[in-house]
């Protein structure tokens, strides 16, 4: 993310919020700033023949297995007879459209763009099992020629290795047979007029391996700014890609939050280690959730991953020093600060120093600013390590489960 241009883009609208109403109208410009990613609608469609796996990577982005609530439904049969519409369970204005086919009785080729009202969705992912059919690729030059972005997606890789390898046991190499799928697939798309077009090749029951991650980031850098953010914060982190991203988002509305804490300074002029434990307790909050280290998230994630959530709430609680997941993020802040509390007031000083100019000019009182942004970086840093050190865990026990599976 472009975190220089937020920052002087943002820093303008700082300095004319000021202008028109001091420091109370500043705040409540960046309060209702810090929330507006969630006001961003963004509409996903995801559109294949019967049978793809649609709606196992509707739930899949989501971080839900068919068993959960609001899951959409999964079967042998075709389950997508009319449009669905399925909201993320972390943000209700994240909605990901399962739409049929085309070329069924019901959404036939001449009549799809409008029975699916195709100008509604920011964003298309036209999904396969197989090869790509003409239909698909009709589609993508639609899509195309509206200036719409759409990625092709290829499902159940795991399910062809399985059968190579069932079919040639002596010869089988999974490298090889997911390279033949690729070039396969983009073959088919540069002959039918659909080159340089992304192409992700993923497994719904195995979301850690192949591509699935790859193409979430790819889905987010192709979002506009607003959507981007909102995308990156409705996510779940399960990857060591969208951790950084989150981290990435967290850390550029930092100084936003921080701001709001400019309030107090020392009588005597000197260096005071000043912060609003309301405001960096929030946040720590936050980053909780944002991260995957919450009660919640833990359990789905172990869920997902098919580990086991006591030791990963075990890795949780030790990383973080005995700390509770779950409760207040004030005892988080308390602990930290007790840990490093030598270091902060030179933080202070050096971001006190660099920030100085920049919010000098409409914010009074740069060090209680400082404060609070060394709080919020020191946490965010050891919530971010903490959170690596999960989806390095998940990731461990997954592969020996597979290990164990193959002997």
């Amino acid at each position: 993310m472009d975190t220089d241009y937020d920052f002087q883009s943002d820093l303008e609208e700082l300095k004319n919020a000021f202008e028109s109403g001091g420091v109370d109208e500043c705040r409540s410009m960046l309060e209702r700033k810090r929330n507006e990613w969630k006001s961003i609608e963004i509409n996903v469609a995801v559109t294949g023949n019967c049978g793809v796996g649609k709606s196992s990577f509707i739930n899949a982005i989501r971080g839900l297995t068919a068993d959960d609530k609001g899951a959409a439904e999964v079967g042998v049969t075709e389950t997508t007879k009319e449009i669905r519409i399925y909201t993320h369970p972390c943000n209700p204005l994240l909605k990901f459209w399962d739409l049929p086919g085309v070329g069924t009785d019901r959404f036939p080729r001449e009549t799809y763009l409008a029975d699916i009202d195709v100008d509604r969705y920011d964003f298309f992912l036209l999904i396969t099992a197989g090869s790509f059919t003409e239909n698909d690729t009709w589609l993508g030059k639609e899509i195309r020629g509206r200036n719409k972005k759409y990625f092709f997606v290829r499902t159940k890789v795991a399910i062809d290795i399985s059968n190579n390898n069932e079919a040639h046991p002596k010869t089988h190499n999974e490298e090889t047979v997911v390279k033949d799928i690729r070039e396969s697939a983009e073959q088919h798309l540069r002959t039918n007029g659909c080159e340089n077009v992304p192409v992700f090749l993923i497994d719904n029951c195995q979301s850690k391996k192949f591509e699935f991650d790859q193409l979430e980031r790819r889905l987010v850098e192709d979002l506009p700014k607003l959507q981007k953010s909102a995308l990156i914060m409705s996510l779940q982190a399960t990857s060591e890609k969208m951790i950084r991203l989150k981290v990435a988002e967290l850390h550029s509305r930092m100084w936003k939050r921080a701001i709001s804490s400019a309030s107090e300074v020392a009588d005597d002029g000197a260096v005071a280690l000043v912060f609003e434990i309301g405001i960096v307790t929030e946040e720590a909050d936050l980053y909780l959730r944002q991260l995957g280290l919450d009660e919640a998230s833990l359990s789905r994630y172990a869920k997902l991953m098919s580990c086991d959530y006591r030791q990963l709430k075990s890795t949780v609680d030790y990383s973080l020093r005995s700390v509770e997941i779950g409760v207040s993020g004030a005892k988080m802040v308390e602990m930290l600060f007790k840990v490093t509390a030598p270091f902060v007031k030179a933080a202070v000083l050096e971001e006190g120093s660099s920030l100085k100019s920049k919010i000098g000019q409409f914010i009074a009182v740069p060090l209680s600013f400082a404060g609070t942004y060394c709080a919020l970086k020191m946490i965010l840093k050891k919530m971010e390590s903490v959170a690596l050190e999960v989806v390095k865990y998940a990731a461990e026990s997954a592969n020996d489960t597979e290990l164990s599976d193959d002997n």
